[in-house]
């Protein structure tokens, strides 16, 4: 360094009156940021105990934990019921955000949270997502998607469920539908299809294409998907169903326009209608604890094992970057919550009269 800038920098330090340190003395005096979970960590799940989402929780924690500090212990606990509600109310007002802590939370949250549900109190735009196992959600009718003066009858087997996504699909073609209550089986969807009680069904979650393959023998067609989040967040046909096509392709070719907010609501319903399940963390975690997490993630996605169990189940599994994407791709609705509840109300008025 040359000394007149050796003696400047002398100078301005003796007029703050601060000391001259080196750049070791400087980092020697900064506090260490802890290392490692001492107490361990948990993974946090909806119940049942031995659901679903525990279950996948506990297929990954292994993986996840050998990313962490060695010997780091781990406890699996359940909170509420399978819509995820609760365990994500929980993890957002009394969990410390110490990264202690990771909640799986199934898309049902999500879907409520963008419903609007009065007994959401998370907002996950404060969570981390380093996991998400996602899953084909199609489409499935008697008949070809066609506008017509009555309103189509879509099938609903829960009011606040990946059903949504469709409902903002069709009414984006200018299909209005109205949800017609549905008995949650695959056996009820064929026979209601092909009976005419019902005009349209929405199939996702696990094996998605063994319950296509079972529809077809009965004449029942894949009309569309609910697509899949790219790497840059933009909207693609599903990599499982890659022959089906997306509503951005039924758009573009009936050369429909949506508003932003119109558009948004649904490609916001859509990603959480497609995920099965999200681990996350708090936002306000150290960097060292985020990084730990995130290499346990990386293992979980080079594991043969955990895909000789994902991919029978048809549930792919997005780690770090791509999870956070698919979690954006559902925060991006937050501004059209007001329009998607309002929909939903004037459709199940619809229903009732």
């Amino acid at each position: 360094m040359p000394p007149k800038l050796i003696d400047r920098r002398r100078l301005l330090v003796s007029s703050l009156g601060l000391p001259l340190l080196s750049m070791s003395a400087a980092r020697a005096a900064t506090i260490a940021e802890p290392v490692g979970f001492p107490d361990g960590v948990t993974f946090l799940t909806s119940g049942p105990a031995h659901g679903y989402i525990s279950g996948w929780a506990k297929l990954l924690g292994p993986y996840l934990l050998q990313g962490l500090p060695r010997g780091t212990a781990a406890r699996h606990d359940d909170m509420g019921g399978p819509d995820g509600v609760t365990v994500a109310n929980a993890f957002g007002l009394r969990i410390a955000p110490d990264g202690a802590t990771l909640m799986f939370a199934p898309g049902a949250a999500l879907l409520a949270w963008l419903r609007g549900d009065g007994r959401v109190k998370f907002d996950p735009g404060h969570w981390i997502a380093i996991v998400a196992g996602v899953t084909p959600a199609v489409l499935v009718g008697r008949g070809p998607l066609m506008r017509g003066s009555q309103p189509v009858r879509l099938a609903a087997t829960n009011p606040v469920g990946p059903e949504l996504a469709a409902l903002l699909a069709l009414d984006l073609l200018g299909i209005r539908a109205v949800p017609a209550p549905t008995a949650p089986t695959l056996d009820y969807i064929g026979q209601a299809l092909r009976g005419g009680s019902i005009d349209y069904a929405l199939v996702s979650g696990p094996k998605v294409r063994e319950a296509l393959a079972s529809l077809r023998n009965q004449g029942i067609a894949p009309l569309m998907t609910l697509g899949a989040t790219g790497a840059d967040g933009t909207a693609v046909r599903d990599p499982l169903l890659p022959s089906v096509p997306t509503l951005s392709e039924f758009l573009k070719a009936n050369g429909i326009v949506p508003t932003a907010t119109r558009l948004a609501a649904y490609d916001a319903a859509a990603s959480a209608a497609r995920t099965c399940f999200v681990a996350t963390l708090p936002d306000l975690l150290r960097p060292s604890a985020l990084a730990e997490w995130r290499r346990g993630a990386g293992i979980v996605d080079d594991s043969l094992s955990v895909a000789s169990v994902s991919d029978p189940q048809d549930v792919r599994l997005l780690t770090n970057n791509a999870a956070a994407t698919h979690l954006a791709a559902v925060l991006a609705g937050a501004p059209a919550i007001p329009l998607i509840n309002r929909m939903v109300q004037q459709r199940s008025a619809a229903r009732l009269g």
